[in-house]
């Protein structure tokens, strides 16, 4: 999954650990210890993990006021002296007196919780970095985790340039998908770190971790995919934990699969497609209400007759464009303007950035047929607008680096979800896609058809896959956002009426997740975190801000300046883009 990458945490990592600066060992012990933190409750995943030397974790310095450390943990966890994958830690120290340890994680799969936790003061409340240590715990596989791999490095851009697009259309583009979907998915079936990916085997890790760090029961605030590490986590050790946020919920039973639900892709499951289709039409109708005045897209027709037009004409004929900094040509496909709309989506304030980028689009595609500009003085095309759209058609990019992107996204999607589907039936799932979520069916659908039954084999024997309605001693708050459309809200009611001592927040806000973009959702969070007490009830959040705000000053320079004074990393809220794998 596509986060913001912290290039020097990289390069720091590894100059420390050749340079072999001076470390600190915990006092961890180095054989198997007992932890009786759930003895009130099923034992079976703490005597599992009761068999398994807890981690010692050699910390370092790093990164200014930073410590890392790497955990060895058993591949196989029924093999507990068995072979060995590193997954890397950090820690940022709590800023005031501390209560705890924080754990986190952005999502993806794939996203690197180390890079979040490192980047905990951008993001998190000053009210929680005064009380916790912040940590993050890279997936195995994933960040500075041992790396998984699927393919040889000189394949794989055989593999991308076959599925580079936001999504294919037509059958040429699906069969191409389809091949590089198979080879890729089969090499990691018989990968042995990617077949050990599940879900499940990051809560154990992390488990581990926790216990080796010696603070207590876990607190945890995961996002998006996050959220069902988080689900897992309350499941396999429910009486491990203190407090427990997942925010860009996603059903546990829509993810990993159930008796009834396994026939059908993953896609069909979660409805991602049917959540973003939701909060863009809600978009071009308040869009239409605004008039021109306060939304750009709105001059000259019906904002969704426009938006219908468009996606339209691309269909039947890409549109070449121009990018007007570099005067470099640019074709722009009907999957581009999904991908590129689909990037707007994401952000908390999708209104405006979404009304931006399609003014921009319309603006390009009428000067490339030789139209005047439509407003006086002409239209000055944002960045932005040029970088989603080269984003959403991402050509292959590779020549010594191997980029696991793909191989991470799917090595813990497929060895979670259960599917009885064939890859070759997928272009008829996408034409139902299509219908019940224009262009970002089909989007999210493709993104996982690595996952079919018939492509990726190599599901992990240990996944969990549930139940997810045991009762925990602490409540499990869940935070949905209306408008996600990544996690649909429908995620995280089914999950608050599964998961068995839950309660949900619920939220009118834009964009993917809504911690740090609500207020009255971050502050209710806060107030569980650091209190430790179980919510007592749920609680609808509303809007906090107009779509389209009236402002004495231009559209464009409104814009301008909320994009300019934005400084949170997408990577903080679990957020990405698109292509060539969907983030969550």
């Amino acid at each position: 999954m596509h986060s913001l990458r912290l290039r020097a945490l990289a390069l720091g990592a590894t100059a420390a650990l050749g340079l072999g600066l001076t470390t600190t060992a915990t006092a961890a012990p180095t054989t198997a210890q007992a932890d009786t933190t759930a003895t009130a409750w099923k034992p079976s995943e703490n005597s599992k993990l009761n068999k398994v030397a807890t981690p010692r974790l050699s910390w370092f310095s790093c990164y200014g006021g930073a410590r890392c450390a790497n955990a060895k943990v058993p591949l196989d966890y029924d093999k507990p002296t068995g072979t060995k994958t590193n997954v890397a830690v950090l820690r940022l120290p709590a800023t005031g007196k501390r209560i705890g340890t924080l754990f986190v994680n952005p999502g993806g799969p794939g996203g690197s919780s180390t890079e979040m936790a490192y980047y905990a003061d951008q993001w998190l409340s000053p009210e929680v970095r005064a009380k916790f240590d912040v940590v993050g715990v890279d997936p195995r596989g994933v960040g500075f985790s041992d790396h998984v791999q699927c393919l040889p490095v000189e394949d794989q851009d055989t593999v991308f340039s076959k599925v580079s697009s936001a999504f294919p259309v037509g059958w040429t583009q699906e069969q191409r998908w389809i091949q590089g979907m198979k080879k890729i998915s089969r090499a990691c079936s018989t990968n042995a770190l990617a077949t050990s990916m599940s879900t499940a085997e990051v809560a154990r890790d992390m488990e581990m971790v926790r216990r080796a760090i010696g603070d207590g029961p876990l607190s945890y605030l995961g996002f998006s995919y996050g959220s069902h590490l988080g689900t897992t986590y309350a499941n396999m050790f429910p009486g491990n934990f203190r407090s427990i946020v997942i925010d860009g919920t996603l059903s546990p039973t829509s993810w990993s699969g159930t008796a009834w639900n396994q026939s059908l892709p993953l896609e069909r499951r979660l409805r991602s497609g049917v959540g973003a289709h939701k909060a863009l039409d809600k978009i071009l109708t308040e869009c239409g209400k605004a008039g021109p005045d306060r939304c750009y897209f709105a001059t000259g027709g019906d904002p969704k007759k426009k938006y219908a037009a468009m996606t339209a004409s691309l269909k039947k004929e890409p549109a070449v464009i121009t990018d007007p900094y570099t005067g470099e040509e640019m074709t722009l496909t009907y999957a581009d303007l999904v991908g590129t709309v689909l990037s707007g989506l994401y952000d908390p304030e999708a209104p405006m950035l979404v009304d931006f980028m399609l003014s921009d689009i319309e603006w390009m595609i009428g000067q490339s047929q030789g139209a005047a500009a439509r407003r006086a003085g002409g239209h000055q095309v944002d960045q932005r607008t040029i970088t989603a759209i080269k984003q959403a058609d991402q050509a292959p990019r590779r020549a010594f680096a191997y980029d696991n992107s793909l191989d991470a996204f799917l090595s813990v999607t497929c060895t979670d979800s259960r599917e009885t589907t064939k890859i070759a039936d997928y272009p008829a799932y996408a034409k139902q896609q299509e219908t019940k979520a224009p262009g970002f069916g089909p989007l999210w659908l493709w993104g996982s058809a690595g996952c079919a039954g018939d492509s990726f084999t190599g599901q992990d024997e240990d996944a969990y896959v549930g139940p997810y309605d045991k009762v925990s001693p602490k409540g499990v708050l869940i935070v949905g956002n209306y408008w996600d459309p990544a996690t649909n809200y429908d995620g995280a009611v089914q999950t608050r009426n599964t998961l068995g001592r839950s309660r949900l927040i619920s939220s009118d806000s834009w964009g993917h997740t809504a911690y740090g973009v609500s207020q009255c959702v971050t502050t209710r969070v806060d107030r569980y975190l650091v209190s430790g007490a179980s919510p007592s009830s749920d609680a609808t959040c509303p809007a906090e801000s107009e779509p389209f705000p009236a402002t004495e000053e231009p559209v464009e320079e409104t814009v301008q300046q909320l994009l300019a004074t934005k400084s949170l990393p997408k990577a903080a809220r679990g957020q990405g883009f698109p292509a060539p794998t969907v983030v969550r």
